[in-house]
């Protein structure tokens, strides 16, 4: 099995897994947020929208590396068929 192979099939058995560790971070702003609001609210007009854009980026890149995930496993596919 090629190294290719190898990475695709870990691809494959642990995908939720990556989902998961990709959107820590957004787990962090949004405790953040909790947190800002909680300990300096006069603090919150600034850097709530920052933190909101910065979710709204994250996000985005999640899902355009979701979407490169799945033409890898549908090329796989394709190959083994």
């Amino acid at each position: 099995m090629s190294d290719r192979e190898q990475f695709i099939q870990s691809v494959k058995r642990n995908r939720k897994a990556l989902i998961g560790i990709m959107m820590l971070p957004v787990v962090g702003m949004i405790l953040a947020v909790i947190l800002i609001l909680w300990r300096m609210p006069q603090s919150a007009m600034t850097a709530i929208p920052i933190i909101l854009v910065l979710m709204l980026v994250h996000g985005l890149l999640v899902r355009w590396l979701l979407g490169k995930m799945n033409l890898l496993l549908e090329e796989v596919m394709e190959e083994e068929n």
